[in-house]
């Protein structure tokens, strides 16, 4: 249906670009008609400088004095020349509105495929009179391979001209084309919605995709994305999806970067080409580059030519634009007030910072610093200092927390939004915004400039302690999931608040408010190491403060024991931390950190392998836990016994404690992590697990192995993960012998405790892996790895596999001849069970008493070893340990039958045949 716009005498038909008056055409430029079509297509509706710029001159920076010129030659053409405007108001400062009364005509229709024409000359209608520079054989190439590829992507830097050229490519074919800018878009999500409107696909179906694809199935149709680098995630998948359904339709890409997508053919476009310095003018106009720079420029002041009094500085100014369009063009238009020599100077000035030494950076930032320049120049006093403030927050932030740093009206951010200096993102209940890197850092030096960094930083620092401390309780017990987007997002912010705050020119007593207060979150997120610093160089400001807030004193000392559960390096300070934080709490009349502070000292018992110690704080635990109001202290009070009558080797009342406490867990309304570090489903479970391989029920074990570790990846939470992965995935993988499985979940262990610094758990992956080395045959390497490895976690106060390990040393040392040391190492680990209280892996120990008497002095002491693996039975059997009974049955038939078979015993399984000693007997 073609439109016709009536007004007074006059009628403006669009899609054929001509202006009637009483039926005769009237002389109107081309971008004079684009001005005018788009004031009359919005009656009585101020439309601003911008918006008015935008349209006509879509993809070129131009000044406002352009516009006002051609706003004189519509008026002129109008006869709108009088005091009173009949058709063009203006409001100073603003924009224009269009006050005639306007009478819309439909005047014929077209057949579909004419409207599908009509769109695609539409669509490309904007660029068809811009110039081109450089670009001949790019677009010759590409026009062959865009006949070719369905997927064709132009790749190059900002500001190179990828939009540009893919518009020139475009005007060469004859296929329908629909021009899809997502620039504008704040989540790839979107993508196809956006599409499907561009189509006018109205969507009745979840499978947008496929009414997409359903709808462009046989066309001769090109699909432009341009702009894909921040969704080129989705934009990738996308296409692909796009590509599959079809056969037919063509998709032209424009990126920063590949989209790295099925069949998608790459094209990286170049810098225009520059002239050598020292060139004259007929050499210089040989360049594109300069080409470019002369006509933008000769549209700006209407009219210029270079000569040689000019020629220098043009060929200096677009080298030092590195060949970038959007750039010279942004030069360019400098041109109406300044000359090609103070133009040059001044660009010199604005980009000394990027040009020290060797010219390293990417391409945009070398470049851009001069866009940013003009960009910052002309933002009202008020803006300038917006921008300035916001360039402290690093990544993204609420609307809220932009007004606590700026203390400005509301509307000073969405005017940053509208020219582009700010990105913003509509979420679910509010919108969030940030700077790009390049406007924040140059931001971020007009800040220092101005001398009001440090006033900005502490307003920054004081609304993240607020919001933390306001939503304390939300941090410790709601989900990661629900509050990583809120919370999560304010992370590169805190990190650059806490410098500021405890380096030189900061002030410390907000830094020790602010890191009390992000407690919750650095654990939550496990941002263990930054944590540490932070809360070591609180304490010290704390304790050198005799009038300290008791409370924040506590809190940090908590904070101060947590790493150390995990840190490698003076483990005393850990338990010495959690002792202080006890006799504040008590003082205080706190229960909460009580309860947390007996957590930690119980942990400390049986990580050094101490169960009866641990016995001891367990019952402790459950004394204060039965005076809190919170159920859930109780049921982590079950918690704690179980997992400790498991280390006494009292496997079936810790199974019945540990399922009766899970039930419990799970109709809690919502279970916590942080206060207690570890989610504790996932580490009941845990001991659950070891529980049940004891009593016998060793596929239920793994079943309950490979459920918890699935659990700890899917909420995200690492500590939990590693914890599984070390006190049961690793462990009893390997007491099944199912290697493939134990080599997987210890790979698992050192990638996740290498990444978060977690020395203590990578060790013990270490001595795992060391026994996986003697299962090899490598003995030597496995007694290295465990020397090493061990060495670190007696240091660290960590013993809870003392024992295992040392059964792991014995066999190693069997294997090497090596007996007598076998003997003692398997001595020294019986008189820690005898003086701990450790009964878990005692009937092991025992086990490996009798195999070593055999294999070190021959069949002929028989007796004497089948003694040994009688007293491993019988504690076994005391423990109910079905799992070690079995092996004790195996290693008694072998012995007895005087022979290397492995006969089945009782219902038990193969024996093991990992390390051998004398004779090629298997040892265990």
């Amino acid at each position: 249906m073609e439109v016709e716009l009536e007004f007074g005498p006059f009628v403006l038909r669009p899609s054929r670009r001509t202006l009637l008056k009483e039926g005769s055409a009237v002389a109107l430029g081309s971008r004079a008609l684009d001005i005018l079509t788009c004031l009359v297509s919005n009656p009585g509706t101020l439309l601003t400088n911008a918006e008015i710029i935008r349209y006509a001159w879509p993809d070129t920076f131009v000044d406002e004095t352009n516009l006002r010129v051609h706003i004189s030659a519509i008026r002129r053409a109008l006869g709108d020349a009088k005091r009173e405007s009949v058709y063009i108001t203006n409001v100073p400062g603003r924009g224009y509105t269009f006050v005639a009364q306007v009478v819309t005509h439909a005047t014929s229709s077209l057949d579909d495929g004419a409207q599908r024409s009509a769109h695609s000359l539409n669509t490309d209608r904007r660029m068809a009179d811009a110039k081109l520079f450089g670009r001949a054989q790019v677009i010759d190439s590409l026009t062959t391979k865009l006949s070719d590829a369905r997927l064709l992507t132009i790749v190059g830097p900002g500001g190179i001209g990828k939009s540009t050229v893919a518009r020139a490519l475009l005007r060469r074919v004859a296929a329908e084309v629909v021009w899809v800018d997502l620039a504008e878009l704040s989540s790839g999500e979107i993508i196809s919605t956006e599409v499907a409107t561009k189509l006018d696909i109205l969507s009745k179906t979840d499978d947008i995709d496929g009414d997409i694809a359903r709808e462009l199935e046989g066309r001769d149709i090109v699909i432009v994305l341009d702009s894909c680098e921040h969704v080129v995630d989705e934009a990738a998948l996308f296409v692909e999806s796009l590509l599959y359904l079809t056969s037919t339709p063509r998709v032209l890409a424009t990126s920063r970067e590949p989209l790295r997508a099925q069949g998608e053919w790459v094209h990286r476009l170049g810098s225009l080409d520059l002239p050598e310095l020292q060139a004259d003018v007929a050499r210089a106009m040989e360049s594109p580059a300069v080409q470019l720079f002369v006509e933008r420029a000769s549209a700006c002041r209407g009219g210029y030519e270079l000569d040689g009094e000019d020629v220098h500085h043009v060929v200096e100014l677009c080298q030092q634009l590195d060949g970038i369009a959007l750039a010279i063009e942004l030069a360019a238009a400098r041109m109406d007030s300044m000359s090609a020599k103070a133009l040059s100077a001044s660009l010199k000035e604005s980009c000394r910072v990027l040009s020290r030494g060797r010219r390293t950076a990417l391409p945009r930032h070398q470049t851009l610093r001069a866009t940013l320049d003009w960009s910052y120049f002309v933002l009202t006093a008020e803006e300038q200092s917006a921008l300035q403030k916001l360039s402290i927050f690093r990544g993204w932030f609420t609307g809220d927390a932009a007004l606590s740093v700026l203390a400005a009206p509301d509307d000073v951010v969405e005017s940053l939004v509208q020219k582009s200096l700010v990105v913003a993102e509509p979420l679910s209940e509010l919108t969030r915004y940030r700077l790009l890197d390049t406007t924040r850092i140059y931001a971020a030096e007009k800040l220092q400039e101005s001398g009001l960094h440090h006033e900005a930083i502490a307003r920054l620092a004081a609304y993240l302690s607020s919001l933390f401390e306001l939503n304390e309780q939300q941090l410790y017990s709601t989900s990661t999931d629900d509050w990583a987007e809120d919370f999560g997002q304010h992370v590169p912010s805190l990190r650059l608040a806490l410098e500021w705050a405890f380096g030189g020119e900061g002030d410390p007593s907000i830094g020790v408010r602010l890191t009390v207060a992000a407690l919750p979150l650095f654990f939550r997120l496990s941002m263990l190491d930054e944590c540490f610093r932070s809360v070591t160089e609180a304490i010290a400001r704390v304790e050198a403060d005799p009038e300290a807030d008791e409370r924040r004193k506590m809190k940090l000392y908590t904070a101060l024991g947590w790493p150390q559960m995990h840190s490698a390096d003076s483990p005393r300070k850990g338990v010495d931390a959690w002792s202080e934080v006890l006799k504040i709490a008590e003082k205080l009349g706190d229960i909460d950190y009580q309860l947390r502070a007996i957590w930690a000292i119980w942990v400390d018992a049986i990580n050094r392998a101490e169960p009866q110690l641990g016995l001891h704080f367990a019952h402790r635990f459950s004394s204060v836990a039965a005076a809190s109001s919170d159920p859930f202290d109780k049921v982590v009070a079950k918690r704690l016994l179980g997992a400790t009558l498991h280390w006494l080797g009292q496997h079936e009342q810790s199974r019945d404690l540990l399922q009766e406490m899970i039930m419990e867990y799970d109709r809690l309304p919502s279970p916590q992590t942080t206060r207690f570090q570890f989610d504790q489903r996932i580490t009941a479970r845990i001991i659950l697990a070891r529980d049940l391989w004891m009593l016998g029920d060793a596929d239920r074990a793994l079943e309950e192995v490979q459920s918890s570790v699935e659990q700890a990846v899917s909420i995200g939470h690492e500590l939990s993960l590693t914890n599984v992965l070390a006190e049961a995935a690793c462990p009893l993988a390997l007491l099944e012998e199912k290697i493939d499985l134990a080599k997987y979940y210890i790979a698992l262990l050192k990638e996740h405790t290498k990444a978060l610094s977690l020395d203590v758990w990578n060790s013990y992956a270490t001595c795992f892996e060391a026994e996986i080395k003697l299962r090899d045959g490598y003995a030597e390497e496995c007694l290295k790895d465990l020397s090493v490895s061990t060495s670190v976690l007696e240091g660290a106060g960590f013993s809870l596999f003392r024992t295992y390990f040392i059964s792991v040393k014995a066999r190693a040392l069997c294997r090497l001849r090596r007996f007598s040391e076998a003997d003692e190492a398997l001595d020294v680990a019986l008189a820690h069970c005898e003086s701990s209280g450790e009964r878990w892996c005692k009937p092991h120990l025992l086990r490996l008493k009798g195999r070593l008497y055999y294999n070190a002095q021959g069949p002929d002491v028989a007796l004497a070893a089948a003694e040994w693996l009688e007293a491993a039975k019988i504690e076994a059997r005391k423990q109910k340990a079905i799992g070690w009974e079995r092996m004790v049955c195996l290693d008694e038939a072998q012995i007895l039958s005087g022979t290397g078979d492995n006969p089945r015993c009782q219902g038990g399984e193969q024996a093991r045949t990992d390390s051998e000693g004398p004779g090629g007997r298997p040892l265990h």
